[in-house]
């Protein structure tokens, strides 16, 4: 073997225990991308319910609410649109969660069943690549709260540092210092598999929620109640109001919707499919109601107090100091930023860089597991720039519901394939099989029942986001943009469910349609007919006087069951 072979070999990924009938390749499965074994099924109830609670306590959430303020809406206007928002989301992360929870396969190989082989490709990249846009952003926020650490601990040390970057740059050298500081504590968290992660936001969901409430109280404190607060909303008209109660729902859901579809990446680790239900989709409606509140009930005592509504947490933590410069308040914000900024990490490892993690398994089987993944897109995420990005209240709002035109209609897609068209029915050897004899094969690998139903919600949005940034595009394009969600994700589902109405998508291999598909029929049994044998079962056989395995991805005789089983 030349050199270049022996790096191939180094670099190659664990084999799937599936043994393609076709292919004896990594191209459609390695160990991260076969289904979750038993071993590694161990998150619970708790453990979605802490995650999803501690995942809005962090500065995204906090400022989707206060940027609302910032737009002209009362709080109570805010809330309302804030409540919506979060019904809608909480019912699509316990809907989208589901199947990988019955049959505990990944976003990438859940993709294949309603996408096809190959066009799940695009919809995975297309996640993958919003994921790394928010990784950076996350990034961005977490240097920024550096930032005010360094400012609480060295003071003036700190702050007087000299600034070399232009006013261009939307960023200056402390900053920028910061930012670096930062990615490199947070490197090694990337080193951690996502089936060890539960740990991780239990410590948050502990630590993260007294930090912003204590900011929250003290803000109103200080100010005396949010009496004066409300008052001082910014005036603008009622149709005005009523488009910006419409952006905030779009903007909610915005904030989250990767989290969505990214879910089914952590549900495959469901104990039991109920562990992934309703406990995640109350913790998250809580959880962000809760947070965006406190957001808008800050930036409310922030204007009334300090004369502006700070939306950024760091510019709210920054003017606390301004205006408490003693060691009781450098202190405490010195310990909030180091808690916001473990916050940060937390959210950046499970909503942004797991999902691209398990986007570059789907997409790079051979080469790429979910560790590597995890360390490419925080590397990554440093050629985005997401300081241009987050530079007012109106450009992080339009930033948010962009995330909308291109996963919106993939979260409609799915959830409508798999209840509506499926009925919970998904043949799991099928998904690692990719030859014609799968039914999600399809067209060459290509479902066109998806493709036109994504573009159909796609195209009806994605006009207004270009509008949202160009004063003199048409109002109605920016007014349905402002409907993003529910009319993308509506738009998208009546297409496919119409689509397949007409030409019916197959949903058992050929030879096995006469079986029952009865609501998840096979999900009793993690998704084989009982006379195939899963991998999870497979045993060492033995092969012309060799030890080995025998192949063949379920066909196995049934004298097989009374070997011993081995772990692969």
């Amino acid at each position: 073997m030349g050199f270049l072979g022996r790096v191939d070999s180094f670099l190659r990924t664990k084999e799937s225990r599936f043994r393609d009938i076709n292919e004896t390749n990594q191209k459609w499965g390695n160990e991260d991308l076969d289904p979750t074994g038993p071993s590694q099924r161990t998150w619970i109830s708790w453990s979605y319910f802490a995650f999803f609670w501690a995942v809005s306590f962090n500065p995204v959430q906090w400022n989707t609410g206060a940027s609302l303020v910032n737009q002209g809406l009362l709080w109570w206007q805010a809330l309302l649109s804030i409540l919506v928002g979060n019904l809608f989301t909480a019912t699509c992360l316990v809907l989208n969660s589901r199947a990988a929870a019955v049959y505990h396969i990944g976003m990438p190989v859940y993709m294949r069943v309603s996408a096809g082989y190959y066009l799940s490709f695009f919809f995975i990249f297309i996640r993958g690549s919003v994921a790394i846009i928010y990784c950076a952003t996350q990034n961005y926020y977490a240097g920024r709260m550096m930032d005010v650490l360094l400012r609480a601990a060295f003071g003036h040390n700190w702050t007087d540092l000299p600034n070399h970057l232009p006013a261009s740059a939307g960023i200056t050298s402390p900053q920028m210092g910061a930012f670096w500081i930062f990615f490199v504590i947070q490197f090694p968290f990337m080193f951690i598999h996502p089936h060890n992660q539960k740990w991780f936001y239990y410590l948050k969901s502990f630590i993260a929620p007294p930090v912003m409430v204590g900011i929250f109280g003290f803000m109103v404190g200080k100010n005396h109640g949010l009496t004066g607060a409300i008052a001082l909303t910014k005036p603008v008209s009622s149709s005005a109001q009523g488009w910006a109660f419409m952006a905030g729902i779009n903007s909610v859901a915005g904030s989250v919707v990767t989290e969505i579809v990214s879910n089914p990446d952590l549900a495959r680790y469901a104990k039991k499919p109920s562990a992934a239900g309703w406990p995640q989709g109350l913790a998250i409606f809580m959880s962000k109601s809760f947070v965006i509140f406190m957001g808008i009930a800050s930036s409310a005592a922030a204007r009334t107090m300090y004369g502006t509504a700070y939306w950024n947490p760091w510019d709210l933590f920054d003017a606390i100091l301004d205006h408490n410069w003693d060691a009781g308040a450098r202190t405490a914000i010195f310990l909030a930023s180091v808690v916001q900024i473990f916050a940060i990490i937390a959210t950046n490892l499970a909503s942004n860089c797991v999902p691209t993690a398990s986007d570059l398994t789907g997409l790079f089987p051979r080469y790429f597991n979910l560790k590597r993944g995890q360390v490419f897109c925080v590397v990554l995420s440093l050629a985005c720039v997401p300081w241009k990005i987050i530079a007012s209240a109106q450009s992080f709002l339009t930033f948010l519901g962009s995330y909308v035109c291109f996963l919106g209609p993939i979260l409609a897609i799915t959830i409508t394939d798999y209840f509506i068209i499926r009925k919970g029915n998904i043949h799991i050897p099928s998904v690692y099989n990719g030859s014609t004899s799968s039914p999600y094969w399809y067209w060459h690998g290509f479902n066109w029942r998806m493709a036109i139903a994504w573009i159909a919600g796609f195209a009806i949005t994605i006009h207004g986001l270009a509008g949202s940034y160009n004063i003199h595009f048409s109002q109605v394009s920016k007014h349905m943009y402002s409907l993003g969600f529910p009319l993308a994700t509506t738009t998208s589902a009546v297409f496919y469910y119409t689509l397949n109405r007409i030409w019916p998508v197959p949903i058992y291999p050929p030879e096995r349609e006469g079986e029952v598909k009865s609501f998840e029929a096979l999900g009793k049994t993690d998704g084989f007919f009982d006379d195939e044998v899963s991998p999870e079962e497979v045993v060492p056989v033995i092969i012309d006087g060799v030890d080995g395995i025998e192949s063949g991805p379920f066909d196995y005789d049934s004298k097989m069951a009374h070997s011993k089983e081995v772990n692969f």
